[in-house]
């Protein structure tokens, strides 16, 4: 906390030396902190300058403003410094006068980032030094951590602030350009005075992409190539003044000669340097007639093939095209800054980031960065996926049955969450956690018969290791694998949320290829098997597909009360009622909804007469049951599915074994 300064007026004599018009701020002792009227901070913490306020020594007035950490002054040890974090900064003033020069002295040079406000900044080793004429000098950390300052050395005139005359151009007859849209109308050759500010979009060796807004807020990119002599942070604002002639390489629109660059004016925040997000329209940036070379873009769910030793790959992405038909667009990716790249998996989707550049009218990214897709959740796949769109799924999954129908290899997984984290709205500020439902999806193995024994013998599946196509998402969503899922290692499955749906309560809401229990009389009408309800066997009656194991069995026992362990398909899309948004969970407010379910059962859990059902229904009972729909009273060989029914059967709870 800042203390009354007249306390130490005595003090201030001591350490802070006033000679001629020279003020110093010492932050390297107690005793300069304390005749600043900051309170010394204890071992491990520091004083915020900005809550204590400012504080005038000399005529000369200190503030501070904060940055990604609190500008403060930092007891390390016994050791004081003053710490700017990134986008922090301070601000010397004068109430009369003028500011005339400041020598900043590092306590540490490996952060020594700062640029100011006004004037000429520059750094050498431990010291850096401003030289001009104002009122007020703003000194901004844009380097990353911190910046350690051990003490602010401030010369001050009598004077007002002067004002420098325009720069005069270098020659007077140079061509003036006020715009980076009008650089390609100039011949090559030509040189310029550029007569504008423009900022800093991306910087590497002696290539600097810089930006400019007009007054409509449309943004225009340019290239300069060489030696500008400066390195700049990322929406470093460049003075107007710099020269440079026009040229064109390869198709490349560029600057080059570059002279008289300055010190930054200022910093923009992130969202002025941020990449144009182009996810689904690859095709149109790689268009070389829609201007996009020299701007940075990302692509988010693409993938990456063909890299050579050299650095050339090709990006692509699935995407409509005008005519909403579907399409797969390409663009050349040239690793021109040296990245790192990840271990391409020709299955995988990648965020990239980069410069759009042209050679030889092919239109190519210089990728910043490129990262495998984090993936997305279960929930948000079905709810908000397209079909035919690549998807690799975050969650853990958990195995609930594999059905093999020779040209149909499906194993049925569920996410079995009890809430899930509602993000939908998160670019407004609105994301919660909602109560929710366990979703399931079949992974389709398609004719992969390797795959599909292996995911049978595995009981969880790792997070993103679930990869492949989505398809029939509004009906019975499957993905179609394009890899065999791994194996969660040492996780144990846990008591699957598995539903029971009695026909005779009349009221079943399961999703399509969820896998569950469903509770009904067996039933023949025009020759055809039915579950049905008891009181209704005409409207209350679901579709029946028989596991060719149970077909026998359940032929021979019409009018019987069953319990099955089943897998439950929709026929059609169904829609609110309210709406023409296509939805999947069923209403029993829809009429005939029952007539869109059909039951795939895999195992027969309980079957009784129906005057004996009710002591069917109090009685525990346990069955285990192969993959393949086999049931029995003990283990099996290979993965098996326990089926435990509680006395009350309100519901069966699932896990799966290995013998």
């Amino acid at each position: 906390m800042k203390r009354f300064f007249s306390i130490f007026l005595m003090a201030f004599s001591a350490f802070f030396v006033l000679q001629a018009a020279v003020v110093t701020f010492d932050f390297s002792t107690a005793e300069g902190i304390t005749a600043m009227g900051y309170e010394v901070p204890a071992q491990g913490s520091g004083t915020n300058l900005a809550p204590a306020g400012a504080v005038t020594v000399g005529g000369v007035t200190l503030s501070a403003t904060d940055g990604a950490t609190p500008t403060r002054i930092w007891n390390s040890q016994g050791s004081f410094t003053l710490r700017i974090y990134v986008d922090g900064s301070v601000t010397l003033s004068v109430a009369e006068g003028s500011i005339t020069g400041i020598t900043v002295n590092a306590a540490n040079t490996s952060n020594f980032d700062l640029i100011a406000s006004v004037g000429d900044y520059s750094a050498s080793g431990a010291v850096g030094t401003w030289t001009g004429s104002a009122a007020s000098v703003t000194l901004t950390h844009v380097g990353t951590k911190n910046a350690q300052v051990a003490s602010l050395v401030v010369t001050t005139s009598g004077e007002g602030p002067v004002t420098p005359d325009p720069e005069d151009p270098i020659d007077p007859d140079i061509e003036k350009l006020d715009s980076i849209h009008h650089l390609a109308a100039l011949p090559d050759g030509t040189e310029f005075q550029f007569t504008s500010d423009v900022y800093v979009n991306y910087q590497w060796e002696n290539y600097l992409w810089v930006m400019q807004l007009n007054e409509e807020g449309d943004a225009f990119a340019g290239l300069i190539y060489g030696n500008t002599g400066k390195e700049y942070a990322l929406g470093a604002v460049i003075p107007a003044g710099w020269t440079g002639k026009k040229a064109t390489y390869k198709g490349l629109v560029e600057v080059t000669n570059p002279a008289h660059f300055k010190n930054a004016k200022n910093i923009l925040d992130e969202d002025y340097y941020s990449p144009f997000d182009c996810t689904g329209g690859l095709a149109y940036i790689a268009d070389s007639e829609e201007e996009w070379v020299n701007y940075k873009v990302f692509f988010d769910g693409v993938r990456l093939s063909d890299i050579d030793e050299r650095g050339n790959f090709t990006i692509t992405s699935r995407e409509t095209d005008e005519e909403g038909n579907p399409i797969e667009a390409t663009m050349a990716g040239y690793n021109k800054f040296g990245i790192d790249y990840p271990e391409v998996d020709p299955t995988e989707v990648y965020s990239i980031e980069g410069m759009v550049n042209i050679y030889n009218d092919i239109i190519q990214l210089y990728p910043i960065s490129i990262t495998a897709d984090a993936g997305a959740p279960l929930w948000k796949a079905l709810y908000e996926g397209e079909d035919g769109t690549q998807y690799k799924l975050n969650d853990t999954l958990y195995v609930a049955a594999a059905v093999d129908a020779g040209n149909s290899k499906l194993v049925f997984v569920t996410d079995n969450v009890s809430e899930i984290y509602y993000d939908t709205y998160a670019d407004w500020g609105y994301a919660e956690w909602m109560a929710w439902y366990p979703d399931w999806i079949a992974l389709d193995c398609t004719d992969n018969e390797e795959a599909f024994n292996a995911m049978a013998d595995m009981q969880v599946l790792a997070p993103g290791t679930v990869k492949g196509e989505l398809a029939d998402r509004l009906t019975n969503p499957r993905l179609v694998l394009n890899s065999t899922p791994v194996a969660a290692e040492d996780a144990e499955l846990p008591t699957l949320n598995l539903f029971r749906y009695d026909l005779s309560s009349d009221y079943l809401t399961a999703l399509g290829n969820e896998v569950g229990r469903a509770d009904g009389y067996f039933f023949y009408r025009d020759g055809k098997p039915y579950l049905c309800s008891e009181q209704d066997t005409v409207t209350v009656k679901i579709d029946f597909d028989y596991a060719p194991a149970l077909e026998a069995e359940m032929a021979a026992k019409e009018g019987f009360s069953y319990g099955l362990l089943c897998v439950f398909t929709l026929d059609e899309v169904w829609e609110e009622n309210y709406g023409q948004t296509p939805m999947r969970r069923i209403h029993a407010t829809d009429e005939d909804y029952f007539t869109n379910y059909t039951i795939h059962p895999l195992a027969i859990i309980s079957c009784a007469s129906v005057d004996e059902n009710v002591v069917d229904k109090q009685v525990v009972d346990v069955k285990y049951i192969s993959t393949n729909g086999v049931m029995s009273e003990t283990p099996q060989d290979g993965v098996n599915i326990v089926v435990t029914t509680h006395s009350d059967g309100s519901r069966t709870t699932v896990k799966r074994l290995n013998k």
